[in-house]
């Protein structure tokens, strides 16, 4: 049992060298995560509406593959 306590008051001591960020820096630092995330939202929209536009227009046509949004490829 005294290794768990010796591993306990390490903990103890690691938790009080931490730094936690203050209002400002977690505010900027959330609206940062925010941006980024909106960005690749945005970019895999686009990326998978192009690309479905590309296949149903385009691909599936010139191979003989007739399609419907919503009940499946059918030959």
């Amino acid at each position: 049992m005294s290794r768990f306590w010796l591993f306990l008051s390490s903990v103890m001591q690691e938790s009080k060298k931490v730094k936690w960020p203050n209002r400002k820096e977690a505010i900027n630092s959330t609206l940062i995560v925010l941006a980024i995330l909106i960005f690749v939202s945005l970019y895999l929209f686009i990326a998978d509406y192009g690309l479905l536009n590309l296949f149903t227009k385009i691909i599936y046509p010139l191979i003989g593959i007739k399609t419907g949004l919503g009940t499946g490829a059918s030959q």
